[in-house]
């Protein structure tokens, strides 16, 4: 029996890829692979037959024109496991985002060398299930995004992934890979740098208006559901009621716009988790208790928020909404 499964190098070398890595993953020649392409292959196939051929009817010219050819293909593998080579890639930050929404997570690639790097493709590895075999999982890249890195320059990109549940969100084994200069060729090495974010529940597309505030009357403005008068628009902002958008407005420029309306409120609110109606499931009033965030938060109004594990005290502005919807995010995690 061979002694290199037990090798503690080969141990070592598996291991590193599976947890979250810190700091700056710099691509070295341990870290990258390189295998013909299916174009590849088809062209390594030709190149059989034609020197096949040249060999069967002595063909001198066919002789030069094959080896000429499999030179360059020999040349392109050269340049393309060089085209990652040497680059050092760190995560930088995910901002939160509602579930449903499209998590970016940022990261940084310097490219310290002379040459530019061409046709770097950035994409997620997820677990997937098959149906024909419904008990293994295995990994399949998704689209991602595409980057040129100039020379002696550092650039920064955002790689995108769909959310669909809300809670703590990692970020997933990202493949770093690059067909250049023929797609003869793929170089391909594995990151998981150390980002996470929250992930938001998605807010009640048609909530209801916010319960009734105590006592100590006053007026208030912001965007409410159940605002009493148009008092004007204002920018968009990430979180604001979608179907508070002027959209005749969006139709002839470029930026969005949400209305803004004038109502009186019943002074501070207490969103209570046990005082939604018992018929709703827990994540439906999550996303009950998201939307009144949302709307008390765009309204100027004071808001605290009660579930059964946790409280958050009375407040407003945008870090105590985070902090709310952050508590509704992890709440039973």
């Amino acid at each position: 029996m061979s002694a290199l499964p037990q090798s503690p190098r080969l141990a070592d070398w598996i291991e590193k890829f599976r947890g979250p890595e810190t700091g700056d993953l710099q691509l070295n020649r341990h870290r990258i692979y390189i295998l013909p392409s299916r174009t590849g292959l088809a062209f390594w196939v030709a190149m059989c037959l034609l020197l096949i051929g040249s060999i069967n009817f002595s063909l001198q010219l066919g002789y030069l024109l094959t080896f000429t050819i499999v030179g360059m293909g020999l040349v392109s593998m050269y340049h393309t496991h060089r085209n990652l080579s040497g680059l050092t890639i760190s995560g930088q930050a995910a901002q939160p985002v509602h579930a449903g929404d499209v998590v970016s997570f940022e990261l940084t690639i310097s490219n310290p060398f002379r040459t530019e790097r061409y046709a770097l493709n950035f994409s997620f590895m997820l677990p997937a299930r098959r149906w024909r075999v419904p008990a293994k999982e295995h990994e399949e890249p998704m689209p991602g995004t595409w980057a040129d890195v100039p020379p002696a320059s550092v650039r920064r990109i955002s790689v995108a992934l769909p959310t669909r549940r809300r809670g703590r969100r990692a970020c997933p084994r990202i493949r770093v890979s690059t067909r250049f200069p023929f797609g003869l060729w793929e170089a391909w090495s594995y990151l998981r740098p150390d980002l996470a974010t929250i992930v938001y529940p998605a807010p009640e597309t048609d909530a209801p208006p916010l319960p009734q505030g105590q006592a100590g009357d006053r007026e208030s403005s912001g965007v409410t559901a159940g605002g009493d008068e148009f008092s004007g628009v204002r920018p968009y902002q990430p979180g604001d009621p979608r179907k508070m958008i002027a959209w005749r407005l969006a139709a002839r420029s470029d930026e969005l716009s949400v209305k803004f309306f004038e109502a009186t409120s019943g002074g501070d609110v207490w969103l209570d988790f046990d005082a939604l109606p018992p018929t709703l499931s827990v994540e439906q009033r999550l996303s009950r208790l998201a939307a009144w965030v949302l709307m008390a938060e765009a309204a100027g109004l004071g808001y605290g928020l009660r579930l059964p594990a946790a409280a958050t005290e009375l407040g407003r502005g945008h870090q105590h909404c985070q902090r709310c919807l952050q508590s509704l995010a992890l709440h039973g995690s």
